[in-house]
């Protein structure tokens, strides 16, 4: 039988496997839900394996169905040399400090290779191109050298910036990909730019394919809705 280790901090604690060097990637549903969206991608498409969960009494009141069954919202994922921390909702200001603190205990436990979150920026016109940041100037290195625009300045939110900050601390590397988005609605296509620098930076193979076929699907509707609403505006007030 696997051994779980638990992280207690005062807000939540972590019941895990231990997974020694790995790559830890973080996925929350910030703007436009992109480290929700590609960390689903990821279980599917690695088949990883559920190892541990995240609990806290201040988390809200819910449980994630899949595929029929309910399942815990902030859960722990490992495959080969890859752990991904998967959260079905906002984590709560209060607790993203303490809940930084338990992830980075873990890693350090673990001696993980690196940390990787997944984040958005809002812009006016989309180009679908990911911008990057990083905890040191040897990882900025690493995101030109695959030709990654750099954010210079701005702040990031939620645990991508406590877990930048954070890891620094430790010397564990950190970096940050931004995708592209219009707006706070689910965003399939920024999410698959995601996956492809992903494949890059850790020599994987993850398909985003699937989330292009999805990001279609909503544009689609979109327009089928856009056309409706115009075509309702130009029917006559009186017949």
């Amino acid at each position: 039988m696997v051994e779980m280790v638990e992280t207690e901090v005062e807000c939540c604690k972590i019941i895990s496997e231990d997974v020694e060097n790995a790559v830890v990637i973080e996925g929350s549903p910030e703007l436009g839900l992109i480290g929700n969206i590609v960390g689903w991608l990821l279980v599917e498409e690695l088949k990883m394996k559920e190892i541990g969960h995240i609990e806290s009494k201040y988390f809200p009141p819910l449980a994630v169905l899949y595929k029929g069954v309910a399942i815990r919202p902030f859960r722990i994922y490992s495959s080969d040399d890859l752990v991904l921390f998967l959260s079905d909702f906002v984590v709560p200001p209060e607790v993203t400090y303490d809940m930084t603190n338990a992830i980075v205990e873990w890693m350090d436990r673990n001696n993980s290779k690196e940390v990787i979150t997944l984040n958005s920026i809002a812009v006016r016109q989309k180009t679908n191109g990911v911008a990057a940041a990083a905890n040191s100037f040897e990882g900025l290195k690493r995101l030109g050298d695959l030709n990654l625009p750099i954010l210079p300045f701005g702040n990031i939110n939620g645990l991508s910036g406590t877990l930048l900050t954070r890891s620094k601390n430790s010397d564990i590397p950190g970096s940050c990909l931004f995708a592209e988005v219009l707006n706070q609605y689910p965003d399939p296509r920024a999410a698959a730019s995601v996956v492809d620098v992903l494949n890059r930076m850790l020599d994987i193979e993850v398909n985003p394919e699937p989330l292009l076929k999805e990001a279609e699907e909503i544009e689609s509707r979109l327009k089928e809705l856009a056309n409706a609403v115009q075509g309702e505006g130009e029917s006559p007030a009186y017949s």
